[in-house]
């Protein structure tokens, strides 16, 4: 409920509704990026001291290629800048109503203030005033825009966000899961919206000020789970995803080349995918956005799903019985190599050294299962081998 100060200055909820302070998630983040860095100089150089290691840092920054990490370091700069500019906003980041007009106080520094300026409108200027939404769609009371129109400029504010930090009391947060939002009847929305302390504060100061409002054409937005295709679009999408972990952990078959050199084969799987899914989800009632959205991710998954799935379809379609080739093994320092006997079949660089391949010498062969089906690559039987490594080890 709005108070009766003649000057109102808010808030965003969202920062004050918060859980865990900025600097909390920061460390958090710092943690989890510097814990596996440091993991992996350990790995590189086993046995040496802290000393040593800061050392090798001129070293190992010069051997990086920084065009290629500079997309890294946006995303990390993008993790760490966001409770940043949080922390900011919570301090800085204000509305104020007073009965001259409408201000906004950005929270971004002077230099970046082009991207998100400040702004004042007095009340006398404004000559049109309308609540509607974002997109025509009607998914609840935060999102609801408040159009502000004058001779010479447009501003658009979220009223239902802004809150007197005076008097804002943090919801309790109830778990519940959903897929979707859980999406309140459109009085609900007018309800709230009309309730909010910017509503309020315009009702009761500013008399002459009309809000207009075309909410009642916006769609309301529904769950995907209420409607039958968001359903089995949603189960389709769970299911792929099922399938690709269980085939990567339990698939007896690996690749002999490296999988990046099939991109095309996965690529062309997640068109098609996108493609069939796209044309059964014409004829839902879901809305162009979510029937688009809903094939991408298909599309997405399917190509996903390919990387254990083409060694499935390329093994059943090898109608190629005596497919199993001796190969020599080839003893490296961290590496052992399979070659072929027959001409034309590939190496296989896969194994680590370890006293299985130690047995071998020069002139012992091993069998290994080796399959080329429809999509044109090798692939071999990586459990069957595993199995016998397992076997000697135990014994």
């Amino acid at each position: 409920m709005a108070s009766g100060k003649a000057t109102l200055v808010l808030s965003d909820k969202r920062w004050l509704s918060l859980r865990m302070p900025p600097l909390v998630f920061i460390a958090i983040c710092f943690v989890v990026t510097i814990l596996p860095l440091v993991y992996m100089v350990t790995i590189i150089f086993p046995g040496a001291s802290w000393d040593q290691l800061f050392a090798k840092l001129p070293e190992l920054f010069a051997g990086i290629n920084w065009g290629k990490a500079i997309p890294d370091l946006a995303m990390l700069g993008i993790v760490f800048g966001q409770p940043l500019y949080v922390m900011r906003a919570q301090k800085v980041e204000r509305l104020t109503l007073s009965p001259e007009g409408i201000r906004y106080t950005s929270p971004l520094p002077s230099i970046l203030k082009r991207f998100k300026p400040d702004w004042f409108l007095p009340w006398s200027l404004v000559s049109k005033a309308e609540l509607g939404t974002l997109n025509g769609k009607l998914v609840n009371s935060a999102l609801v825009q408040l159009t502000l129109v004058t001779s010479s400029e447009k501003r658009r504010i979220r009223a239902a966000v802004w809150v007197d930090p005076e008097n804002y009391t943090r919801p309790v947060t109830r778990f519940k899961f959903t897929l979707t939002p859980i999406t309140p009847s459109h009085d609900e929305i007018l309800k709230s919206v009309m309730s909010s302390e910017v509503l309020q504060y315009i009702s009761r100061n500013v008399p002459h000020f009309s809000v207009g409002s075309t909410l009642n054409n916006a769609e309301v937005f529904t769950s995907l789970e209420k409607n039958p295709h968001g359903r089995i679009a949603i189960g389709i999408i769970f299911a792929l995803f099922a399938y690709t972990f269980l085939d990567v952990i339990l698939g007896p078959e690996s690749y002999i080349d490296d999988p990046s050199s099939l991109l095309h084969i996965y690529i062309s799987a997640g068109v098609v995918g996108a493609m069939l899914s796209g044309a059964w989800l014409y004829r839902s009632t879901l809305t162009v956005t979510e029937k688009t959205g809903l094939a991408i991710l298909i599309g997405a998954v399917v190509g996903f799903a390919m990387i254990p799935g083409a060694l499935r379809i390329n093994a059943l379609t090898d109608f190629n019985h005596a497919n199993t080739y001796d190969y020599k093994v080839t003893q490296g320092t961290n590496r052992v190599v399979l070659r072929p006997v027959v001409d034309g079949m590939p190496d296989i660089d896969y194994f680590a050294t370890n006293r299985f391949w130690g047995k071998f010498d020069k002139n012992m062969t091993y069998p290994v299962q080796i399959h080329k089906g429809i999509l044109g690559f090798y692939q071999f039987n990586s459990s069957a081998i595993a199995d016998d490594i397992h076997k000697h080890e135990n014994d």
